[in-house]
């Protein structure tokens, strides 16, 4: 089972995901507020394995550093390409870019859960350049591929799940 632990972070309300199984853990986005991010992990007794991001933007990478050196971690992000596998995690690295160029989200097929990064919100998308408003229409079209209950762990605010965004979200409507 996976565990997921949201912890928001900044003046932007960032949602900094722990995900741990069996007290490993990976921490998504440590946007900022280290302390914050390393107290939970603490109080859980959880041994962190690695560090995805889901884009670079300074609101999710601002505690990256000191977390890092914290736990002398590696790093997953846009790089790492397709399936990727370590301790209890499985998972895939989908590409949706177009909020920015290195954007992607991290899909655990088997607990039907993705981590969004700034891609889809609820009832929304992350903002994007005129000039990237193709590549963002191809990465939300590729979601109508996946499983319609995948539950959405998004950047900000809340979670949501793919069939609500379908029925619900006015960017999704029509592609």
């Amino acid at each position: 089972m996976l565990n997921i632990i949201c912890i928001k972070t900044g003046y932007l309300e960032e949602n900094c995901y722990i995900v741990y199984k069996n007290k490993k853990a990976i921490i998504i986005d440590p946007g900022s507020e280290a302390n914050k991010i390393i107290d939970e992990v603490t109080k859980n007794k959880l041994e962190v394995s690695k560090i995805l991001i889901t884009h670079y933007h300074f609101d999710h990478v601002g505690a990256l550093d000191e977390i890092k050196n914290k736990y002398n971690v590696d790093v997953i992000d846009y790089k790492t390409k397709g399936k990727v596998k370590f301790d209890d995690f499985e998972f895939e690295i989908i590409e949706n870019y177009g909020h920015t160029l290195d954007s992607v989200s991290y899909y655990f097929e088997k607990e039907n859960v993705m981590f969004s990064g700034d891609f889809i919100f609820k009832e929304s998308i992350g903002k994007y350049d005129i000039e990237n408003e193709s590549i963002m229409i191809e990465s939300l079209k590729s979601l109508k591929k996946l499983n319609k209950n995948i539950r959405i762990y998004p950047g900000h605010g809340d979670e949501t799940t793919l069939d609500y965004e379908l029925n619900h979200n006015p960017f999704l409507r029509g592609i």
